[in-house]
């Protein structure tokens, strides 16, 4: 699903796969996280949450803070989270500067996300 402010979601065999899109700060960052709790809700029992920032365009420290939050709501869930930073970028800058890279997985794209975080018996592609 998507909306209207460019934040989406899509389910795939227990992944939820959250896209934000444009800014993510003070003024996007509530709007965000009610989206990302409403979504980790709506599945009967996800494993993995993915938090794709490839198509972001800025990150402030406000919205590592809210990444950080949805992370650890996750966690507290039994949901392993991790992040999706397109290399080089200013958010991958930002991830790395606020400490965000140090508290959760971060890959270049969601096919190597999905594939590192499966169980083993599942496994299709090498860590």
């Amino acid at each position: 699903m998507r909306d209207q402010e460019g934040t989406g979601s899509a389910r795939t065999s227990g992944v939820l796969v959250v896209e934000i899109r444009g800014e993510l700060d003070i003024t996007t960052v509530l709007r965000w996280t009610t989206v990302l709790e409403t979504a980790i809700c709506a599945l009967p029992a996800p494993h993995l949450l993915v938090l794709d920032l490839a198509m972001l365009e800025f990150l402030s420290a406000r919205g590592a803070g809210g990444l950080l939050r949805a992370l650890e709501l996750s966690r507290d869930r039994g949901i392993t989270g991790c992040l999706i930073v397109t290399p080089g970028t200013a958010v991958a800058r930002a991830v790395h500067l606020t400490g965000l890279a140090e508290r959760a997985s971060v890959y270049p794209n969601r096919l190597t996300a999905i594939a590192a975080c499966q169980p083993d018996e599942v496994r299709w592609l090498p860590a």
